[in-house]
């Protein structure tokens, strides 16, 4: 892939005296603040004409099992340790070997807060002190511990979960009542009207044994994306999810040395909010896509005329993108490091190994965008992510205390990412001026971790 790699910074302020220090965080605020005023207005279009790059992304399974079970070890124990619904605590995982034991890596998107981390290794003690001859009952105590501590988001997912379900068990008494339909009618209002008896580990229990068979059976009914059969599907997944995520932590610890290893769990302080101003100006969507047509890999003229007509298509008043208006709404862009690129960071930065050689990043959610394309795209050669490939403008490159090296390889990101952003702009105008583009709405989640 071609990339413009501007200079780090002007001439004269390199060419300083050997015994003058340079102050890398203020030189790159510099260079981002030029970087941003291409990267973001890409970002802010991209959103506002697809929302979703594609639909999502399953990663690639190694024909490894212990590296499978390693990596489902990473995404679930990252799932438990995600207790609430919203971007704040999504959590990511990597594993360090060291040369006597190894260290489990926690990242949070807005930090690992404390007790959390508590929370973390009290699971992990509990994991370590598995005995075959007790296996349920240390399931159990491990399942109800995380079934309290996450009852936040789970409690979410069954309010809108209950109100799915009474809507679904109306429609299904418009089908002809034989035995299945009598079965799931019968299923969905226990999880609509759940007895007084039935708790919150009973309801969780009840979702999981639904995956499969049931929730096929809700999906074949639904006749579009994101119909009440088809939310319903996707909450039953998310509710089953902290018991399959229990059971593959335990099954990891169980089976594989390098995770009995794990002497500590570290966590990587979250760098801090970073809000970017946009011009109005440079936000027009005609001057991000003349940006866009001056990149050396857009150099095709009938192509780059065929993707201006269709974004004036989706730009006029009739069309369905409102593309002008939701630029217009951008005043600035509040900006995160997501916990998967801290992780990252801290891997790379710091020269630390992964175990196996294996440079995968657990998370409890699939990537987004930015995400995805900034690990598939490193130098370091990440194993790419599943991916939901959601659209969010408020991410950045994890930039907090960096020196020469690390300004020189943050500058080479971006520029990646703005030839890619510019590439899957054009191909998006592309397909939608033969009738194939269009806003996509999914879910962020899929079956609560990263190997969805």
């Amino acid at each position: 892939m071609s990339t413009r790699t501007p200079p780090i910074a002007p001439r004269s302020m390199l060419s300083r005296a050997s015994g003058e220090s340079i102050d890398w965080d203020a030189l790159w605020e510099q260079t981002f603040a030029t970087l941003s005023k291409e990267l973001y207005p890409r970002l802010a279009l991209f959103e506002a004409l697809a929302r979703f790059k594609s639909r999502s992304e399953r990663r690639t399974p190694s024909s490894d099992e212990v590296v499978e079970t390693r990596r489902a070890f990473l995404d679930s124990f990252a799932y438990l340790c995600d207790v609430q619904k919203g971007g704040a605590t999504v959590t990511a995982a990597g594993l360090q070997k060291l040369p006597e034991s190894n260290i489990l890596w926690l990242a949070a998107n807005e930090g690992v807060r404390n007790d959390i981390k508590i929370y973390a290794e009290n699971i992990l003690l509990k994991l370590k002190n598995l005995n075959p001859d007790c296996e349920q009952d240390a399931q159990g105590e491990i399942f109800h511990l995380a079934v309290e501590r996450c009852s936040p988001r789970i409690i979410v997912y069954q309010d809108e979960m209950k109100r799915l379900a009474r809507n679904c068990r109306m429609q299904l008494k418009r089908e002809t009542q034989n035995d299945a339909v009598m079965s799931l009618r019968r299923k969905l209002r226990k999880l609509s009207e759940p007895p007084p008896s039935m708790m919150l580990t009973d309801v969780v229990d009840f979702c999981y044994r639904m995956r499969g068979l049931d929730i096929d059976e809700i999906k074949r009914r639904s006749k579009n994306a994101l119909d009440d059969y088809d939310k319903l599907a996707h909450y039953i997944g998310r509710l089953g999810a902290t018991r399959s995520s229990v059971l593959a932590v335990i099954k990891g610890m169980m089976r594989i040395p390098a995770l009995q290893q794990i002497s500590c769990i570290r966590t990587v302080e979250a760098p801090g909010i970073k809000e970017v101003a946009l011009d109005q100006w440079a936000l027009s969507p005609y001057e991000v896509f003349r940006g866009i047509c001056q990149d050396p890999v857009s150099q095709n003229p009938l192509q780059n005329a065929a993707a201006l007509h269709s974004l004036v298509e989706l730009d006029l008043p009739s069309g369905s993108a409102d593309v002008r208006v939701r630029l217009s709404q951008r005043r600035t862009i509040t900006t995160r490091v997501h916990s998967e690129l801290q992780i990252a960071d801290r891997f790379s930065r710091r020269f630390l190994e992964f175990v196996g050689d294996d440079k995968y990043i657990g998370c409890s959610k699939p990537a987004c965008y930015f995400c995805f394309n900034w690990l598939s795209n490193h130098k370091h050669k990440y194993v790419p992510p599943a991916a939901h490939l959601k659209i969010i403008p408020g991410c950045r490159g994890p930039d907090n205390g960096v020196n020469e090296s690390g300004v020189a390889i943050l500058q080479d990101m971006y520029s990646k990412m703005c030839t890619r952003l510019g590439q899957d702009i054009l191909d998006f105008l592309l397909h939608s001026v033969q009738g194939h583009s269009h806003a996509r709405y999914q879910y962020q989640s899929t079956d609560g971790s990263s190997h969805a």
